[in-house]
């Protein structure tokens, strides 16, 4: 049980310290003056999903109503722009369940802030969330469990950002399984049952974020590219 965010939220976010400040980073939207800074949207491609260390599994569904992960956030739009280069301000998990339980997934410390860690290869941007910590709640046990780094303000994930392949397309934040954060079970419930989550779990989750620019020419998601 944890975060999740195939979308995440998002993609849509430190190490136990802020990655350092990169040089050398360009970021564009079509249609946006430059320098600014840019309102951008999120929402998930795909289910969100999670797991704890001990066997609980999170997962959060699009439904007809409402997509399983939405964000909000913002971008630098610049030449030259330092990291953090984003921020998430807002995000919302919905129709989420663990081991078939209905469940609430609440971020924390918001905003998160996303940074680049590496160079751009085709078009895709080894980047991280920070400041993650999110509550995983499910009334019906009842269980809470609260995800997060060593300290309540310096948990994080790892993954990418992909740019927009053609005019008025999405960019993409991933969060694939496997991807490498910090998380850990805190504060969990003693009426928790052990085969969901335990103080001290690790967590995996994936999600995909579209991302794209409120004001951009098509809605075009930014383009990322750090040399």
């Amino acid at each position: 049980m944890a975060l999740t965010v195939t979308a995440v939220s998002a993609t849509a976010a430190a190490l136990t310290t802020t990655p350092a400040w990169a040089a050398g980073i360009n970021v564009t939207m079509p249609g946006v003056p430059t320098p600014s800074t840019q309102a951008v949207t999120g929402e998930n491609s795909g289910s969100v999903a999670a797991a704890s260390s001990s066997g609980g599994v999170l997962t959060c569904v699009d439904t007809g109503a409402a997509k399983a992960l939405t964000a909000t956030g913002s971008v630098k739009v610049g030449t030259g722009v330092l990291d953090p280069i984003g921020s998430v301000t807002g995000l919302t998990f919905s129709n989420c369940t663990v081991s078939s339980q209905i469940a609430t997934v609440t971020p924390q410390n918001l905003p998160w802030s996303l940074s680049t860690t590496g160079v751009t290869a085709s078009g895709v941007t080894p980047g991280r969330l920070s400041g993650v910590r999110i509550v995983v709640n499910i009334p019906s046990i009842p269980c809470s469990a609260t995800f997060q780094g060593s300290t309540s303000t310096n948990g994080f994930i790892n993954g990418t950002h992909t740019n927009p392949t053609s005019a008025g397309a999405a960019s993409t934040l991933s969060l694939p399984f496997g991807s490498t954060n910090n998380l850990v079970a805190t504060s969990v419930s003693a009426t928790c049952p052990t085969n969901i989550v335990k103080n001290g779990d690790t967590a995996t989750l994936a999600g995909v974020i579209k991302l794209r620019g409120v004001n951009s020419t098509a809605k075009e998601g930014p383009t990322v590219v750090r040399t």
